[in-house]
């Protein structure tokens, strides 16, 4: 929704980051593939090559120094995770992570959370829609 706002070099990033978290739970499911698709849609950018072996969260969230396009990241991947509606501990630990990196209000991840939740079930009933 957001990620049309960030640079190029943000973009490339914030693919790298859901990748990560996608992959983090060792489960890429279907829903979190194609909202990956579609953040490439909405981005115009190619999807990147991503090598969970040579990634480092800290380093690739550190980079990213703008206060709105943190807020972005956190924003789009709470719907990232949220996708198959269960919250991981693993994709937990990597939304700490953000958090601490960015230098977030745990109050604000609480609210982002349950905006990505409302924001998604929108999309459900939406596609339920279609269907009727």
């Amino acid at each position: 929704m957001f990620l049309n706002r960030l640079n190029d070099k943000e973009k490339v990033s914030f693919l790298k980051v859901a990748h990560y978290v996608a992959l983090s739970d060792n489960d890429f499911s279907e829903s979190q593939e194609s909202i990956i698709e579609k953040y490439c849609m909405e981005m115009q950018v190619s999807d990147v090559d991503f090598d969970m072996n040579k990634f480092d969260i800290k380093r690739e969230l550190s980079e990213v120094t703008d206060p709105v396009s943190r807020k972005i990241f956190l924003l789009e991947v709470m719907a990232l995770v949220y996708s198959d509606s269960y919250l991981h501990p693993d994709e937990k630990k990597v939304l700490d992570e953000m958090i601490m990196v960015f230098d977030l209000k745990d109050a604000l991840a609480v609210v982002y959370s349950e905006w990505a939740k409302s924001i998604l079930a929108l999309y459900v009933q939406g596609q339920a829609l279609l269907e009727l």
